[in-house]
């Protein structure tokens, strides 16, 4: 694959749908079909229309939370800001140490009425194109498009619940029970198979920035791993790899350069959306960026790393470092903040990093300020509460937080990601050698040594890495739920920071605690509840286990 950009020619906003419509849908003699598929490019632009699904559940979209970003927020390497209901973060802090709020009747990650609605406009597309008359290779290719949004959706409502709907076709049935897990996985890889299969490497002229065979191998590879298919997994992975032997695909030399667009010369990017200032934006710089980027403090700070994030990173060329120096209150050595890997510096801003052309000041009364949790009035204001802030995906030539909105690439997989995908599933397969060789790729490339484990070691290593290589990425809350891991890793714990206080010539530095109760995650969130709503409009199906 040459690139893949998502030029958007045809904007769809994302509607919400109710059940009811979703199973009995319009009379199809509605729509003037005749029109939609009387040619190839009237095909692509009805495929172009789902596109923007990638936006609305990707990192900078809004389907989870009031705000994607703010997942992490769920975990223990991300504190976000807001306390009270209508300021920003502020849900993933109230789920997160009150997980009750979440129940069958409001829930801020469901997405089953949104992803269905899709679904339903995809399963149209395709049973339109298949009986036209456009050519064979025609609808292989526009249909390859569209079951990779339909495979992604279906994945993304797996990984919610566990067990879906499964639905191929238009149906006016309102009693339509959840499939055993087994078929929607099944479904999910048959999906992107087929994209894989019908989607060429890559696209050249007005077509470059579609759907392509390295995207489909992509996404399956992250899907398998929470299907637990480790065979199918690590074939996936091992299909995009081999798109770095031809030359379409390589880890960037730089890891905070990993995150541009394949157009500005970056090959990591397999799947991505591209924004275009004014058309199509986003609001991630408000939200994410320091609170002295903007003066008058109306925006930033929303997504803060913990201290926990930070300790997990290396020294710079390798070596554990010894936080517990730093774990007392008027502390006054420097933390080892300048001297760690390549990974920090790109993903955490910290007291005394430069950032667009001045020295941050994350104490309080500094440029950037710091402030307690819960803030007063709910809202943070700019300040961080950890005393660090997130610097990943930030544009560092955005100075006009205020009246310019963002427009900077999303990258969905990197190829990073890929080699861990790899590396976890190969383990699974017993394949040491490989488990290895994946975690190495992404540390040799951080400048870190590479490692030879074996066991529960190489298991814990490979975590490891998928959290600090992708930290503040959106992953880290969904990939605790699938190792199973986050009854234990979330329950009791409270997230901490390092409070800097200036004494006029000097540092010095507290260890704090950012919660004001511990967090908490019970095993039934494992799988969510499917909205109360819902279950009334469709008898056929039933609620998920424990709710």
């Amino acid at each position: 694959m040459k690139k893949y950009l998502l030029y958007i020619i045809l904007v769809a906003v994302l509607p919400v749908a109710g059940c009811n419509k979703f199973l009995t849908p319009d009379p199809t003699d509605k729509y003037a079909e005749s029109v939609a598929f009387s040619s190839e490019a009237n095909a692509k632009l009805y495929v172009n229309s789902f596109y923007p699904i990638l936006s609305y559940y990707g990192l900078f979209g809004s389907a989870y939370l009031g705000g994607n970003m703010y997942t992490d927020g769920l975990s223990d390497i991300i504190k976000t800001a807001g306390s009270t209901i209508g300021s920003n973060g502020a849900i993933a802090n109230i789920y997160a140490t009150t997980p009750g709020q979440i129940t069958p009747d409001q829930d801020a990650l469901d997405i089953w009425t949104n992803a269905y609605y899709y679904i339903r406009l995809i399963n149209g597309f395709l049973s339109g194109v298949q009986s036209s008359s456009l050519g064979d290779s025609v609808k292989n290719e526009l249909s390859g498009e569209a079951r990779f949004f339909r495979g992604y959706l279906y994945f993304l409502l797996m990984r919610n619940h566990g067990s879906v709907i499964l639905l191929t076709e238009l149906t006016t049935s309102k009693n339509n029970p959840r499939s055993q897990a087994s078929d929607c996985w099944d479904l999910v890889a048959s999906d992107l198979d087929a994209a894989a299969q019908y989607l060429p490497e890559t696209w050249s002229g007005s077509d470059a920035g579609r759907i392509t065979k390295g995207a489909a191998y992509a996404m399956k590879s992250r899907a398998m791993l929470y299907a637990q298919r480790w065979q199918a997994a690590y074939d996936a992975a091992t299909a995009t790899l081999a798109m770095v032997t031809d030359g379409t695909y390589a880890l960037n030399p730089s890891y905070a350069a990993a995150f541009r667009s394949y157009a500005k010369g970056n090959k990591e990017a397999i799947l991505e959306f591209d924004y275009s200032y004014p058309q199509l934006t986003h609001s991630y710089d408000a939200i994410a960026s320091p609170g002295g980027d903007d003066s008058l403090y109306q925006f930033g700070g929303d997504i803060q790393p913990t201290q926990e994030l930070v300790e997990m990173y290396e020294m710079a060329g390798g070596g554990a470092v010894d936080w517990s120096p730093w774990h007392n209150t008027g502390v006054t050595s420097t933390p080892p903040w300048a001297s760690l890997e390549p990974r920090f510096q790109a993903t955490v801003l910290y007291n005394g990093s430069t950032w667009k052309g001045r020295t941050l000041e994350t104490y309080p009364g500094g440029t950037d300020g710091w402030i307690a949790y819960p803030p007063a009035a709910g809202s943070n204001r700019g300040a961080s509460e950890t005393g660090y802030y997130l610097k990943k995906n930030l544009d560092s030539t955005h100075t006009d937080l205020v009246n310019i909105a963002s427009s900077q690439t999303m990258v969905e997989i990197r190829l990073a990601e890929v080699y861990l995908n790899y590396s976890e599933a190969a383990y699974q397969l017993n394949q040491i050698a490989d488990a290895n060789a994946g975690i190495n790729a992404v540390r040799n490339r951080a400048g870190l040594p590479s490692l030879s484990l074996s066991g529960d070691a190489l298991l814990s290593q490979i975590k490891k890495e998928r959290t600090i290589e992708l930290a503040g990425e959106g992953q880290h809350y969904w990939d605790l739920r699938r190792w199973q891991d986050a009854a234990t890793t979330l329950s009791g714990i409270y997230v901490h920071g390092l409070k800097v206080n200036n004494t006029g010539s000097s540092f010095t530095y507290d260890y704090i605690t950012c919660d004001d109760a511990p967090r908490e995650f019970p095993a039934k969130l494992y799988a969510l509840p499917i909205l109360s709503a819902e279950l009334v409009n469709n008898p056929g199906c039933e609620q998920i286990l424990g709710w």
